[in-house]
């Protein structure tokens, strides 16, 4: 074997633990109090400790986000407008263009029938 495998061997091998280590690490954690849990008022406050900076560009960008988000809005809305006006008004000269056809078409017809009368 190699020597290498010899000392790995030697490193892992089981050892018993001294006297009184299992009372020790017993001791230990019976002593060592419990850590507390960060519940949801102490995030809450948490915001109160923050700097005043950090609680400014806090307040600024929520007001910056809902600002935009009305601007956004209101631009949605003027769009829509915009798109309904033209949706009559394309609505409005097809009608206009239909009833132009129309009339084109009966005259044509009515030539058309005074035509082949004649012949």
């Amino acid at each position: 074997m190699s020597r290498l495998e010899d000392e790995l061997r030697n490193a892992l091998r089981r050892e018993e633990p001294p006297e009184g280590f299992a009372a020790r690490v017993l001791a230990r954690a019976a002593a060592t109090p419990e850590p507390r849990r960060a519940g949801a008022w102490t995030r809450v406050t948490r915001w109160f400790r923050a700097p005043v900076f950090a609680r400014a560009a806090m307040a600024c960008a929520l007001c910056l986000a809902v600002v935009l988000g009305v601007h956004y809005e209101q631009r949605q809305q003027l769009e829509r407008v915009r798109g309904e006006a033209a949706k009559r008004q394309l609505l409005l000269a097809l009608r206009v263009t239909g009833s132009s056809l129309r009339a084109v078409h009966d005259k044509v017809h009515e030539l058309s029938a005074g035509y082949s009368d004649a012949q």
